[in-house]
């Protein structure tokens, strides 16, 4: 990966904010005076756990002293925090990250500092962290999509004991902000310039096919392909209401709706959802109308698939999210053998090389907190399975209440950002 600049991270667990904060320094620091890694960073994201929450406006002053030449910084608050091959829960955990882009490639936004609307608007992409109870979510989302030009928003909910706290400071909005938001939306726009990539990988499983909503009132489906909704949905289960309820309903916790707008235009792998696919909890049943209850309403001629959390399903599909974004950058004929950091591939993105394409600097990822350990196995073994194919390249994150792609909120997803260099 000659040329390319790194980007410099560090994280760490400790009771103490103040000790936290110096150790995470020590190994930016550390990182900045070696080779290879980027040494004029300009942007600082940060994502620390709920036990820190209370000191966050002393916690970004102190990162703020310590990089006087960073002007701008973004960051949440998350039930959980990640960075390289390390996932902290349920502890004070921060995790954060230095940015050199080029200084127009970007621009931090909030309420406080919405992004312009304008037809020509350079932004691209936009990282986004959001209150998980925000009550206009959708519209407020809508809006900022309407602002990129390529409507590519990808971010998380955060949320905390304390309030979802986010951190969106710039040197632009003057001294008087104290960059510690509570609520409302935050976060990065990019133009093409960042050489920002990202994607979406799904955690369910699909049960049986993708059927066309074909009747609904408010919440609740009534039919699917002209078919009753729950006729359809016990055909899928073991065991039906009104013979054994107690059963039927142990097994409705398990089960969720996938819905699209759209059929998928691309070939979808068997099993697995498409990229469009939005889940969404069962609320309940109606035995009387023989229809679903959802969390929202339902919109008519939506298409609708059933569909269970499934590890086998999610490891799959972010291997071939990690695999597909490796061939994006470093395409199968433009092969000089450079391999792409230190991975050993499996068959998906088994010898893709750089070439004349592009490598990773540094990544953010977003992951549903039902993601977390021990869903995948053992703490970190979902990071292990991005770095097999992408390599040992930085990375930061936080693990989320909903997982954001384009302008559709997800469930027990995961979302990465990755940017990157001319190789």
């Amino acid at each position: 990966m000659a040329g390319t600049k790194l980007f410099p991270y560090g994280h760490v667990t400790h009771p103490d904010w103040r000790m936290a904060v110096a150790l995470v320094v020590a190994q930016l620091r550390g990182r900045m005076a070696q080779a290879g890694y980027a040494s004029a960073p300009t942007l600082g994201l940060v994502y620390f756990t709920d036990a820190y929450a209370r000191h966050a406006p002393q916690l970004l002053e102190a990162l703020q002293d310590e990089f006087p030449q960073i002007g701008d910084w973004s960051g949440a608050v998350g039930t959980g925090v990640m960075a390289s091959h390390a996932e902290y829960l349920n502890e004070p955990a921060l995790s954060v990250m230095l940015l050199e882009l080029p200084a127009h490639s970007y621009r931090l936004f909030s309420g406080i500092a919405p992004l312009p609307v304008a037809s020509t608007s350079p932004w691209e992409r936009a990282l986004l962290h959001a209150d998980a109870d925000l009550p206009d979510f959708a519209e407020l989302l809508e809006e900022l999509a309407a602002r990129t030009r390529a409507v590519s928003v990808l971010g998380g909910l955060s949320s905390g004991a304390v309030a979802p706290l986010q951190l969106a400071w710039s040197k632009a909005l003057g001294p008087s902000h104290s960059g510690v938001l509570r609520g409302g939306l935050s976060g990065m726009a990019f133009s093409a310039e960042a050489g920002v990539v990202q994607e979406l990988t799904q955690g369910c499983q699909v049960m049986g096919t993708r059927m066309r909503i074909t009747a609904m009132q408010g919440h609740v489906v009534l039919a699917l392909d002209g078919r009753p909704a729950l006729d359809v949905l016990e055909e899928l289960m073991p065991v039906r209401l009104d013979t054994d309820p107690e059963r039927a309903t142990r097994t409705l916790r398990h089960i969720h709706a996938a819905l699209e707008t759209h059929a998928p235009e691309s070939p979808v792998h068997a099993g697995q959802l498409g990229p469009e696919a939005r889940v969404v909890p069962l609320v309940g049943v109606d035995m009387a109308s023989r229809g679903i209850v959802l969390p929202e309403p339902a919109q008519p001629q939506q298409y609708l698939c059933f569909c269970q959390r499934n590890l086998s399903a999610a490891r799959a599909d972010l291997l071939r999210m990690c695999a597909e974004l490796r061939e994006s950058l470093a395409p199968a004929e433009a092969q000089t053998g450079l391999p792409l950091g230190d991975s050993v591939l499996g068959d998906a993105g088994a010898g893709a090389g750089v070439g004349a394409g592009r490598s990773i600097a540094g990544a953010v990822y977003i992951s549903c907190a039902e993601r977390a350990s021990p869903y995948f196995g053992a703490p970190g073994a979902e990071l292990e399975l991005i770095h097999h194919v992408l390599g040992d390249i930085p990375l930061v994150g936080f693990f989320s209440q909903g997982e954001i792609a384009g302008q559709q909120l997800h469930r027990y997803a995961g979302a990465l950002m990755l940017f990157t260099q001319a190789a």
